[in-house]
């Protein structure tokens, strides 16, 4: 079974912004939906219209310090990993990966490339997500 190209996620971002600050991709909207402790959890489509997660720890409230942040996301749905992966709010698969967050400016609003792999890979897909305008 072949992991979709969620890793195609979209993300959005942390903090009393979040309903402001949306981004879009090939896959559709993004969307940020909660802090976990440190960590900013955004919602993002899947190529096979599923649901994902993006978590990334330290960005949680960050507004003005973006930078490139390493994460990971999980997904909806049988994945390749041979472990499932449970992320701070409880959701758990064995459809996830590796991320690599790359803000294009330190300050909120900004749009930002994720690069993904799947389960412990390298990230190797690139996924562009810009501001929703």
């Amino acid at each position: 079974m072949r992991i979709p190209f969620c890793a195609a996620l979209a993300v959005a971002v942390a903090g009393p912004v979040a309903a402001g600050e949306m981004w879009v991709s090939d896959l559709g909207a993004l969307a940020y939906e909660t802090d976990e402790g440190d960590t900013a959890i955004l919602s993002f489509p899947t190529e096979d219209a599923a649901q994902g997660r993006l978590y990334i720890p330290g960005l949680a409230g960050n507004w003005k310090q973006r930078g490139v942040h390493e994460a990971y996301w999980i997904a909806e749905g049988e994945g390749l990993c041979g472990a499932t992966l449970t992320g701070p709010d409880g959701i758990g698969s064995t459809m996830w990966g590796r991320a690599v967050v790359a803000f294009d400016k330190p300050e909120f609003p900004t749009g930002f490339t994720v690069t993904l792999g799947d389960c412990m890979s390298t990230p190797f897909r690139a996924l562009r997500a810009d501001l929703d305008q």
